[in-house]
């Protein structure tokens, strides 16, 4: 079982994650919720829900080549000096590997648990065509199209990720929670701007997040981690300045 996931999600993971074999997972792929159990199956041709996929993956092409179609391709590297960069400052304290290792590495594992393994048994079983292949249209990060079309759209595993990272991090920062889960959001509605995602997909991979999210909080060594991350994001000598602070697409 383990094997299969791991052959299924390898070409993401060696072109987004080359470091991720250096931090112990969490929990095993076959310990993850069965996302294929509890998701519904995605919208057929003839579901309202499926037209308003089309007309909200239009809505996001319309606006190609704008800032926020930028920022949607600046969110589609999940690598995690990128994630650093784009959380730090919302959660207002460094996030590097000397001055934050314990969280530089749980944007890692994070990304392992909620971006691959939480949605790994539904994105096999429905292997849901993308929006961008669907329409032959190019993407907002054209280097990742090619591994994409061999990926399954439904859910969004960019999507389960940053909700997951929200969420977590607003574990150790309570008080940037609500520019945590906004950021969250825009990290998630970025994949219908930039093509790569149906709505539906989006709004399946928000719930997987939060399924993960729950899975994490019994286990002893993520809560271990996590007491580690509270602290290092808590120190003063790791806040960043109220002006360092970002100004959100509200």
């Amino acid at each position: 079982m383990k094997s299969r996931y791991l052959v299924f999600f390898l070409p993401l993971i060696v072109a987004k994650y080359t470091s991720a074999e250096t931090v112990q997972p969490f929990h095993s792929p076959e310990e993850s919720v069965n996302s294929q159990f509890y998701l519904p199956p995605p919208p057929g041709n003839d579901d309202p829900a499926y037209r308003y996929d089309k007309e909200a993956y239009f809505k996001g092409y319309a606006i190609k080549g704008s800032p926020r179609w930028k920022q949607a391709a600046e969110d589609a590297d999940v690598s995690v000096e990128n994630i650093a960069r784009i959380f730090s400052p919302v959660v207002g304290a460094k996030i590097n590997p000397k001055d934050t290792p314990e969280t530089w590495n749980m944007l890692k594992n994070l990304l392992t648990m909620g971006g691959y393994y939480a949605n790994a048994s539904a994105k096999k079983y429905y292997m849901r065509t993308r929006p961008f292949v669907l329409f032959n249209h190019s993407t907002c990060r054209p280097e990742d199209e090619n591994t994409l079309r061999k990926n399954g759209s439904y859910p969004s595993g960019h999507t389960a990720y940053g909700t997951l990272l929200a969420l977590v991090l607003s574990e150790a920062r309570p008080e940037r929670a609500q520019e945590l889960a906004r950021r969250g959001w825009e990290f998630g509605q970025s994949r219908v701007i930039c093509g790569a995602h149906w709505q539906s997909d989006v709004d399946a991979g928000r719930y997987v997040g939060a399924v993960e999210f729950a899975r994490l909080q019994t286990i002893p060594a993520f809560q271990k981690s996590l007491a580690k991350v509270r602290e290092e994001l808590n120190d003063k000598n790791n806040l960043l300045s109220k002006e360092d602070h970002p100004k959100l697409n509200y």
